[in-house]
């Protein structure tokens, strides 16, 4: 059975399964693989327009990293493991294309990671997320230290990985890192309506967004709000953006063609 299923919710909207079910969906060497696979088959493909990241089971989105990887102090394979988990979270946040999270029971040391590279992040009531690395003796290394902290502040940080604290769903819309909590039946029409939205923005902008938003925060604001204008100079003169301005003053929806 392949540990990355891959589904159309709708047209222009792929959607990933991470399908251990029996694991809790963890991580292990070939289902990474596979979804370095399958981003890079999303990113190609123009007719995706938005991807969606799930998990299989109930139970859990990704309970993080398979330990049994880890027994034995292979120095070697241990750090090789972990260069590509990191160059695949950066590859999935770097995707020019909106990727809903949809989190159901647990979002742990690595599922949590994933999530944090993601650009909508919905979780069911009673999902769980946390960096619990620091009960192994470890600590993260797929970009969870930084993405954490950047999103929630040093103090909301420290808490969760100093202290090993889980977050609640809850909790963590209350610190701004899910966009909404739902009762587990409805998480499904949840992200449906967040894809169905994505489809209204246009394809360039979408991308050119995200890549401000990813790198503006680095920045010093005045450095960050130029490029921001070169950013809008540069769709003003797209097709898709005289397309936007036309269809306003017509009435009438869009047609984007990414141009």
């Amino acid at each position: 059975m392949a540990l990355i299923e891959t589904d159309a919710l709708m047209p222009g909207v792929r959607q990933l399964r991470f399908n251990r079910p029996e694991k809790l969906n963890a991580l292990s060497s070939p289902l990474l693989a596979e979804f370095d696979a399958a981003l890079a088959a999303a990113e190609a493909d123009p007719a995706v327009r938005v991807l969606v990241l799930r998990g299989t089971g109930g139970r859990a989105f990704v309970a993080g990293a398979d330990i049994a990887e880890y027994r034995g102090n292979r120095r070697a394979a241990f750090i090789a493991y972990s260069l590509e988990s990191r160059r695949i979270f950066d590859r999935l946040e770097r995707l020019p294309k909106p990727v809903i999270c949809a989190v159901e029971g647990y979002a742990l040391g690595g599922g949590f990671e994933i999530a944090l590279c993601c650009d909508i992040i919905l979780a069911a009531e009673g999902a769980q997320l946390g960096l619990p690395e620091g009960r192994l003796g470890l600590s993260p290394g797929g970009g969870g230290t930084q993405r954490l902290t950047r999103a929630v502040g040093k103090f909301a940080a420290s808490e969760v990985m100093l202290a090993g604290w889980r977050l609640s769903a809850a909790r963590a819309h209350a610190l701004g890192i899910l966009a909404e909590v739902v009762p587990p039946e409805a998480l499904g029409e949840a992200v449906l309506a967040r894809a169905r939205a994505c489809l209204k923005i246009a394809p360039l902008a979408q991308a050119a967004m995200k890549r401000l938003i990813r790198e503006g925060p680095d920045a010093a604001l005045g450095a960050a709000t130029s490029h921001e204008q070169e950013v809008l100079f540069r769709l003003y003169a797209t097709a898709d953006g005289q397309e936007g301005v036309e269809a306003f003053l017509d009435k009438r929806e869009p047609q984007f063609r990414g141009e």
